[in-house]
């Protein structure tokens, strides 16, 4: 691509953790459908629920499993070789895409060593807990992270608060960076005229309200506090868990079916392929959990997750925690209800009071919200606008990095 050529399409080398995790794949498709050509450099992760092979040129480095960052650093030891000999590749990319820190080394290597000059830049959707606990590892983590980011032209975050609490607060980060937020991809150009919030119908006062806890199933307390509200409340809810449960993190599939087995009102339907799932699985429930703990006081609190744009496309009001940035949004959009501690037993008294009228009120605001509000029409065209003018100057001008900086 060059300056000459606005029309020709941008070539992106995506530096990715799993070939197979639903966000890479909607990065994908997403730079794809907009005017971007991939070619990938990939490990992969064995996960339900997606068994195909990537649909883009890509160089796959090797199967990984989650666990600590120690192991994934050697594991892209390990990989660079097979990175360096795809340096036709490379060196015909206009820009050089990382996602999470241990991909962004690999991306900083390989570009030093096969003597690139494609501008690298950083996506980070969460920050991981080993960034913000105190001890050796994490001072080790957050060094080289700040050294990493020197190498890089722009940072890339979901989330406007992972600046304002972690990059710009804790790492000095003061360089350019863009909001991209995980918006639910629907197709490319020509999507909005087809996109719309999804109608509901009015609940049947008598039935159970249906709560379903959806996406990569990490937080321990949310497991207990479900099983609390489905016990205390027995027939008034039925609660539904679907997604990969995040063994690091405590939870396994063999945890979840034994706590499901023993509560009547609980149901583990296991993993599910979210392009092609999601009008089912939100279609079947009242309300969705956007509820986190499993990063108290740091990623918890700053993150805004999927499941707040895909309940808000298929119409469903959202439960979530105050004083987070996730609560803000909900309170902002009018589309849920956010609890503050004594979390369960305010989510319990809410529910067993919960009537059809208020909920009716949820739907009706819901619906009313323009659908680019939870999908992705002009996001990723914004992103790419960036990564042209970062290719084309090597950094964004001065204006650019204004409106970067403002998110």
């Amino acid at each position: 691509m060059s300056a000459s050529n606005p029309d020709e399409r941008l070539r992106i080398a995506f530096f990715g953790h799993d070939s197979n995790e639903s966000t890479i794949r909607k990065r994908v498709a997403a730079f794809t459908a907009f005017g971007a050509d991939v070619f990938g450099v990939m490990f992969h992760r064995t996960r339900k629920g997606v068994s195909s092979a990537p649909s883009w040129p890509n160089v796959d480095l090797g199967e990984t499993a989650d666990g600590s960052y120690l192991h994934r650093l050697m594991m892209v030891g390990r990989a660079l070789g097979k990175t360096l000999r795809a340096r036709k590749e490379l060196a015909e990319s206009d820009i050089i895409y990382a996602r999470n820190l241990d991909m962004l080394g690999l991306a900083a290597v390989s570009k030093y060593c096969l003597g690139l000059s494609a501008p690298i830049v950083y996506e980070a959707l969460d920050v991981h807990p080993i960034f913000t606990k105190g001890g050796a590892k994490s001072w080790l983590a957050r060094f080289v992270e700040r050294a990493l980011l020197r190498t890089t032209s722009l940072l890339v975050v979901s989330s406007p608060t992972f600046i304002a609490n972690y990059y710009a607060a804790k790492q000095g980060y003061a360089g350019p960076w863009h909001l991209l937020e995980n918006k639910v991809f629907r197709g490319g150009p020509g999507a909005a005229s087809s996109v719309r919030v999804a109608t509901r119908s009015s609940k049947d006062a008598e039935k159970p309200w249906i709560i379903g806890w959806f996406g990569v199933l990490r937080c321990m307390r949310s497991l207990e506090l479900l099983r609390a509200i489905a016990t205390k409340l027995g027939t008034k809810v039925v609660i539904h868990i679907r997604g990969t449960a995040s063994e690091p993190d405590g939870i396994t599939d063999e945890m979840l079916n034994q706590v499901c087995s023993r509560t009547d009102n609980m149901h583990f339907f296991g993993a599910y392929d979210s392009a092609r799932e999601l009008d089912q699985i939100y279609g079947a429930i009242d309300i969705a959990w956007a509820v986190d703990f499993s990063a108290q006081g740091a990623n918890s609190d700053w993150l805004i997750p999927n499941r707040i744009y895909e309940s808000g496309l298929y119409g469903v009001p959202v439960i979530a925690r105050k004083d987070t940035t996730t609560g803000q949004r909900v309170e902002g959009l009018g589309m849920g209800w956010s609890f503050a501690e004594p979390f369960g037993t305010n989510v319990e008294t809410f529910l067993s009071e919960l009537d059809v009228k208020d909920y009716d009120a949820k739907l009706e605001r819901l619906q009313a919200t323009p659908p680019d509000v939870f999908v992705d029409l002009n996001d990723t065209i914004g992103l790419l606008g960036v990564l042209r003018g970062i290719a084309n100057r090597g950094a964004p001008d001065r204006n650019a990095e204004a409106v970067l900086r403002s998110g």
